[in-house]
């Protein structure tokens, strides 16, 4: 009797999971500019499954960071049950080395990765084509677009990442061996994807069209554009490794006369911090590594430039237990090619059941 009523409860709860993520989706307002955009993992439904490797809800938290505190502007749920086209898109409960999200190079989508699952079903290391790998595009408007479908990458193994150029394609990382881990390229309509090379990736994401990917040690530049076939060679940009658990990365311009470029790149590790790098006549020198306390467990990174500091948002994330999640806001006093100079704030926490996983800048229709 117990175990049947456990069983109805459990479908009950999926239910209305589903029917919430829907209402989400249906309700969603168009992003505003310069507000942040956190992939949250699991909701007050998702009970022991946030500590398991169990399908998850996704959502986008959008918050205005403006003030001193982050505010809530609203919440969007991917779906959890395939309609249409659309696919229905879950998270990994624990799995910290999944889940980052990216905007896309014309600014203009978030890519989302996650799997076609049902909430609650065991889902980590699974066959690609029982449970396939979908990439979410959620526009500026808040619409969605989960119709893009690997079953035939990552076979049973991680997918961790996603990105796109314009909406009309998308570009996936994760784990596994040759020819089933690393980059794959899919076009908007197609069923097989395209390896384009690598074993294992954490992040990808364009940034100033170049596509760009790290995995623990080391961030590589794929090339230019739209990748579409296997480069020569992923050309590493970070030189010898600072850190054996990096997990993200993002690059910036301080430069805003024009005048010349100051682009600096922040390498982010699980455990050791922060590692500063700026391009001097096209080769990436070390600035050295910021390590806190209150960054540790460090997951994924953005930044932007404000008053000409960087001003970074670190996601801390860890897999003890459901609500540990944090946005940490990370203050570079230190300009271009200058050794980084850093102060660390705690801005939010997530809630019970619940954890942030990674971030991005809104979506903004152009």
């Amino acid at each position: 009797m117990i175990n049947q009523f456990n069983r109805k409860f459990l479908s009950c709860l999926t239910v209305l999971s589903t029917i919430a993520c829907f209402a989400f989706a249906q309700s969603a307002k168009p992003f505003k500019k310069d507000n942040l955009i956190i992939y949250r993992v699991g909701d007050m439904h998702s009970g022991s499954d946030i500590n398991t490797y169990n399908a998850c809800p996704i959502y986008l938290d959008e918050y205005n960071i403006a003030g001193e505190k982050p505010v809530l502007v609203q919440s969007i749920g991917l779906p959890a049950k395939t309609i249409g086209e659309n696919r229905r898109i879950v998270a990994l409960g624990k799995d910290v080395w999944s889940g980052w999200i990216s905007l896309s190079n014309d600014g203009q989508f978030i890519t989302v990765p996650g799997y076609d699952a049902s909430l609650g079903t065991e889902i980590a290391n699974k066959p690609a084509e029982s449970v396939n790998r979908v990439v979410a595009l959620v526009a500026a408007d808040g619409s969605i677009n989960s119709s893009f479908v690997f079953d035939n990458a990552f076979n049973g193994n991680a997918f961790r990442s996603a990105t796109s150029f314009d909406g009309a394609e998308v570009w996936a990382a994760g784990g596994g061996g040759a020819n089933n881990g690393g980059i794959f390229y899919l076009k908007k309509g197609d069923k097989q994807s395209i390896n384009i090379g690598g074993i294992s990736f954490r992040q990808i994401k364009y940034i100033d069209g170049e596509l760009y990917a790290c995995e623990n040690t080391r961030v590589y530049r794929l090339g230019t554009g739209k990748i579409t076939e296997a480069p020569k060679k992923f050309t590493n940009i970070t030189g010898d490794a600072v850190f054996t658990d990096a997990t993200s990365f993002t690059i910036v311009n301080l430069d805003k006369t024009g005048a010349g470029a100051q682009k600096i790149l922040y390498l982010l590790s699980y455990n050791n911090g922060i590692a500063k790098y700026s391009l001097v006549k096209n080769k990436w020198e070390i600035n050295g590594v910021y390590k806190n306390d209150t960054i540790i467990k460090g997951n994924a990174v953005e930044a932007k430039v404000v008053d000409g500091k960087v001003k970074l948002y670190v996601i801390s994330t860890g897999n003890e237990r459901g609500g540990d999640g944090k946005l940490i806001e990370v203050l570079d006093n230190a300009g271009y090619n200058e050794s980084i100079n850093a102060s660390a704030k705690f801005l939010l926490k997530s809630a019970e059941n619940q954890n942030f996983r990674s971030l991005s800048w809104a979506p903004v229709k152009k």
